[in-house]
C-alpha cells in the first residue's frame, strides 16, 4: 500500500461517498430486519422506522406509502434514493480515483429503484436485495481500485461513522456499537489529522456498557452529537 497525500476536496468526497453509500446499505439492512419481524406474525413498524431516520409520520402506512417518501422520494434526504444520490455525485466527481467500473455499481443501484418505483404497488422488500448486492459489489470493487490506504481509510471513515449513526438511531445493542467504533479506533493511524481527539475521547467515555442506554433521549442524542463531530470534514 502506499501513503501518498491527498487534497482536502479529495478526502472530503471520499469521505461522504463512504457514508452515503453506507447509508443506503444500511437503510436497505434495517427495512429487511423490519420485515423479518413479519415472519413472527409482528406487523411492520413503518411509524417507528421514520422516526428513526425522519421525517416522522402520523397514522399506519402500508409499503406503498412507505416506499414514496423513504426509498423513492428524492426530497427526502433519508430515502434510500437521495443517499445513492449523493453517493453518485461524489463518485462523478472521483471517475479518475475510483474509476468508471466502481461507479457503474452506484449508477446501476439508481437505475434499478427508478424502474421499481414506476411499478411501486408492486414492489416488495425482496425486490430491493439486488440493490444491497450492487453496493458489497461497489465496495470490493474499491478494494481492488484504489492503492492508496489514504484514499481507501477516508471510505472507511465515512462508512464506519455512518455506520456508528445509524445503528444507534435503532438502538442496537452495545456490543454492536463498540466493535464498530473500536475498528475506527484501528483505522485512525492512517491520517490522524482529520480526527477531533476531545469529541473522539468524549465519545468513548460515554461509550461504556455500564452507561450504554439508547432508550435514555438525552445519551442517545449526545452521543449521535459526538459521533458526527469525530471526523472533520
Amino acid at each position: 500500500m502506499r501513503a501518498i497525500a491527498i487534497s482536502d476536496a479529495k478526502a472530503n468526497r471520499l469521505y461522504w461517498l463512504g457514508r452515503y453509500a453506507e447509508r443506503a446499505y444500511l437503510s436497505l439492512h434495517l427495512l429487511r430486519r423490519y420485515f423479518d419481524l413479519t415472519l413472527d406474525g409482528n406487523p411492520v413498524d413503518y411509524k417507528s422506522y421514520a422516526k428513526n431516520l425522519g421525517p416522522t409520520v402520523e397514522g399506519p402506512l402500508s409499503f406503498e406509502e412507505f416506499a414514496k417518501t423513504y426509498i423513492f422520494s428524492k426530497d427526502n434526504p433519508s430515502s434510500i434514493i437521495s443517499s445513492l444520490t449523493g453517493a453518485n455525485d461524489n463518485a462523478i466527481l472521483l471517475r479518475e480515483v475510483i474509476k468508471s467500473e466502481s461507479l457503474s455499481y452506484i449508477q446501476m443501484s439508481i437505475c434499478l429503484l427508478e424502474r421499481l418505483e414506476s411499478k411501486i404497488s408492486e414492489v416488495t422488500v425482496n425486490d430491493l436485495q439486488k440493490v444491497t448486492d450492487y453496493l458489497l459489489a461497489f465496495y470490493g470493487s474499491l478494494e481492488e481500485r484504489l492503492f492508496n490506504d489514504k484514499e481507501i481509510a477516508f471510505v472507511r471513515y465515512g462508512r464506519l461513522i455512518e455506520s456508528l449513526d445509524m445503528h444507534m438511531r435503532f438502538n442496537y445493542e452495545f456490543v454492536v456499537i463498540r466493535d464498530v467504533f473500536d475498528s475506527l479506533i484501528r483505522w485512525m493511524d492512517i491520517e490522524k489529522s482529520v480526527f477531533n481527539k476531545v469529541e473522539l475521547q468524549n465519545f468513548d467515555a460515554m461509550l461504556v456498557e455500564k452507561k450504554y442506554e439508547l432508550n435514555d433521549e438525552s445519551y442517545k442524542v449526545q452521543l449521535l452529537g459526538m459521533v458526527n463531530k469525530i471526523v472533520n470534514l
